[in-house]
């Protein structure tokens, strides 16, 4: 067994100095994955902003099939968010819809009931049609294909 104290230093160093270039390496990787990612997938690249951009094509078909989309707050403010598209053409129609009725309960989650076509309340039964009515809404322009949803600023619901 060799016990040079020297020997043992130099090889912790070059220990040290291959973690610390092997570490750099995989956070260059990381930074080059999430800018690929960006890149390709542009509706959920911003996802650390009060503004949502969606692909209005991509999401119409979505909610054809399935119906409205609901989104966490990417910022974790309690204002998720139901993306409802009501038209034939996918740059126009969108309105995105407070998944709440009442900031009463966070337990209220609406629900969306296919076949009444209407958002419900979980807590109190009561029903809202599918353009949101007596919601609060946010603005979803649609901009070279593009929804854009800013959760800046609410248009309250009456009351």
């Amino acid at each position: 067994m060799d016990l040079d104290p020297s020997r043992t230093r130099a090889e912790r160093s070059r220990a040290l100095v291959v973690g610390t270039v092997v570490g750099l390496a995989l956070a260059a990787l990381l930074v080059v994955v999430a800018v690929r990612f960006a890149a390709q997938n542009p509706e959920q690249a911003n996802l650390g902003s009060s503004v949502l951009s969606l692909d209005a094509e991509r999401l119409a078909r979505e909610v054809a099939k399935r119906g409205p989309v609901l989104f966490k707050d990417p910022l974790n403010r309690d204002r998720e968010i139901y993306v409802q598209h009501l038209g034939t053409d996918a740059d126009k129609g969108w309105v995105a819809v407070s998944a709440y009725a009442s900031r009463a309960s966070l337990d209220c989650l609406l629900r969306w009931n296919a076949g009444r076509r209407r958002f419900v309340d979980p807590c109190t039964g009561r029903s809202y049609p599918a353009d949101g009515q007596g919601l609060a809404t946010y603005p979803a322009p649609v901009t070279g294909g593009i929804v854009r949803i800013d959760l800046r600023t609410p248009n309250p619901g009456p009351g």
